[in-house]
């Protein structure tokens, strides 16, 4: 074989063992490997895309990986890096079961009450008076009975706290109602019905019939008429109780003529009383205890007490006067009670 020519310009010293004709094939030999190692990546990468078939043969798209599917494999070359699934089986997600929800215990609903019922009222005897309706000032004064009348005309007052007053005592009274304060009132006219209290007219307005109190003109026939049988309607309206045979003039004035128009329309008593409290003059309650007890003058055994419903000085003295009269004795009645034998 033979030897090639010396090359003074060479960088390569002749006889140091360095023929540049092996360096040569250096770099040939390096890329040979790095084509072998190509290759096997690409075995590799080939081998996983083709695992990724569907049962039926068909060719699925892999699909675009995100960070979760992402992971390193240990590899001795460190810029290898594959692409594995590292999702886990999707495992069906059971619903919790709902708790039956209970409904709302409701509080028991209480029965409601009987309606109480009109209280028979007592048989009262004709007044013996064929033309004129009888003036009532004082009951028989051989019984020891009092009668407890209040007067509405204005204002629902003490009405409520009176009506539970005479419940808790077991007791009744009488009430003197204008037509207007019942149609104003007509739950409490009705309550005072239902728990057996005797409701009496007077008058639809509480006009003076005379003038005497207030100085008006004394009513006309028609207007007297009319302001009773209105206030007996508004009365039954409310109520459901006719208020004859009984009548209570306001401000206590009156004529004979208004007697003889009372007979006619059918009221046989006209109601006064043996003691006006005058708590509406300013009598405070000590002054009508005195005034009107079982031993005061008008007191006493068959009195008829005369109170207004607004008055609270009345209200105030009710209960002493009914401990007082209780105490010796007495029975509280209403007024046809009074008169009836």
């Amino acid at each position: 074989m033979r030897r090639p020519q010396s090359n003074a310009n060479s960088p390569w010293p002749e006889g140091s063992g360095s023929d540049p004709a092996l360096h040569r094939q250096r770099p040939h030999e390096h890329s040979t490997r790095s084509a072998a190692a190509l290759v096997l990546v690409i075995a590799v990468v080939l081998a996983a895309v083709g695992s990724r078939t569907v049962s039926l043969g068909s060719p699925v798209a892999p699909a675009t990986p995100t960070e979760a599917d992402v992971a390193e494999i240990p590899s001795s070359d460190p810029t290898f890096i594959a692409i594995v699934p590292t999702t886990s089986p999707t495992v069906p997600v059971v619903p919790p079961t709902a708790t039956p929800t209970q409904p709302p215990t409701l509080e028991p609903t209480l029965a409601p009450s009987p309606t109480p019922t009109e209280a028979e009222r007592p048989t009262v005897p004709p007044s013996g008076n064929a033309t004129e309706s009888v003036v009532v000032e004082r009951g028989d004064p051989q019984k020891l009975q009092v009668a407890f009348t209040f007067d509405a005309g204005e204002g629902e007052g003490y009405v409520p706290q009176i009506l539970d007053l005479f419940k808790q005592y077991g007791i009744h009274g009488t009430f003197g109602v204008t037509g207007a304060w019942a149609e104003q009132h007509p739950d409490l006219v009705k309550r005072m019905v239902d728990e057996g209290h005797l409701v009496i007219n007077h008058t639809e307005s509480h006009q003076s019939f005379t003038g005497f109190s207030t100085g008006a003109p004394a009513l006309t026939d028609e207007e007297r008429t009319a302001q009773i049988v209105q206030a007996n309607d508004a009365i039954v309206a409310a109520s459901g109780q006719d208020t004859r045979p009984f009548f209570r003039f306001p401000y206590n004035d009156y004529d004979e003529q208004s007697l003889i128009l009372l007979k006619q329309l059918g009221y046989d008593y006209t109601m006064g009383y043996t003691c006006d409290t005058l708590a509406w003059d300013g009598n405070v309650a000590a002054d009508i205890e005195e005034r009107c007890g079982p031993d005061a003058e008008g007191g006493g055994p068959g009195a008829i007490l005369l109170m207004h419903v607004v008055q609270e000085q009345d209200f105030i003295a009710l209960e002493p006067l009914i401990q007082a009269y209780l105490a010796a004795g007495y029975q509280i009645v209403t007024i046809d009670a009074m008169i009836a034998p």
